[in-house]
């Protein structure tokens, strides 16, 4: 996962503290595949999910 993403974040382009997260969210019926799954950095992982809880 982190190494098909380039060990960056697909939203900014870091390269530090990353984290894999889901497009879809499990519970909005996104699955455990690797298509659903991508690298963020902490910050846009944040708001990210900051956002997904507001809608």
């Amino acid at each position: 996962m982190l190494a098909r993403d380039r060990f960056t974040c697909q939203r900014c382009s870091a390269r530090t503290e990353l984290e894999v997260d889901h497009i879809v969210p499990v519970a909005r019926g996104g699955t455990w595949e690797l298509d659903n799954l991508w690298t963020l950095c902490k910050g846009c992982h944040r708001r990210k999910t900051y956002y997904e809880d507001r809608a």
